[in-house]
Parts: structure tokens; C-alpha cells; sequence
């Protein structure tokens, strides 16, 4: 992390986590922007749902079951999501929060660290 500008470690977090979520859940952003404020990161995924989990989305019932898979997904691969922003950050994670919603097929994942990114980059 020595030696980077925010901005070069926002745009490695927003690459490997794109990676990151095409291999372990199988989902494809069209987008993904992260922003460094303080100790906290916050990567945002948009256009996330492919075609088939559009479809199912439309109905009440079709957007529960999907948000309830993503959900527990992401708990499985929580210990390699919090390996891979210590490895770019050199900073521990004390939490995630994710949130990921079918209406507006966006996935926004903000982890908190045990150090401000903005003084020690």
C-alpha cells in the first residue's frame, strides 16, 4: 500500500472486488466504483442481476428468494472478501455491511477498518 494514492488503491479495490464477485457469486457488474472515507470503503456494483434473476425479481416472492441467496453466499465467502481488502489495504477489517437490492439491481458492500486509509496512503 506504500507508495499509492487513494485514488489508485480505490481503483485496485474496485477491480479485485469485481473479480471477487464474478468468481465467488457468480455475478458480473456493469459498473463498480469504490470511495476511501476515513477508515470505511465503500464499493458500489450496479446492473449486477443477470437476465434469468431480472425475471424472477419482478415478483414479491422471486426478489425474497433471491436476496436470501445472495445474502448467504456472501456469509460463506466472508473470511476470503475480508482476506482480499486486508491484502490491498494492509488494514484489518472490523466489519462488513452489505446490502444488495432487486429493484434497483445494485450491490453495496462497506467495510469498516481498524485504521484511517486517508493518512497512512
Amino acid at each position: 500500500m506504500h507508495g499509492k494514492s487513494k485514488q489508485e488503491i480505490e481503483f485496485e479495490v474496485s477491480k479485485k472486488m469485481s473479480i471477487f464477485l464474478k468468481e465467488q457469486l457468480g455475478e458480473e457488474a456493469k459498473t463498480v466504483k469504490t470511495q476511501i472515507i476515513d477508515d470505511t470503503i465503500i464499493v458500489r456494483f450496479k446492473s449486477v442481476l443477470p437476465p434469468a434473476e431480472k425475471d424472477m425479481a419482478r415478483s414479491k416472492e422471486g426478489a425474497k428468494t433471491i436476496k436470501e441467496l445472495k445474502d448467504k453466499l456472501l456469509n460463506e465467502v466472508k473470511p476470503l472478501l475480508e482476506e482480499l481488502i486486508k491484502n490491498l489495504t494492509e488494514g484489518e477489517v472490523i466489519d462488513i455491511h452489505s446490502s444488495f437490492d432487486t429493484e434497483t439491481d445494485e450491490r453495496i458492500e462497506i467495510f469498516t477498518l481498524n485504521k484511517s486509509l486517508e493518512y497512512t496512503i
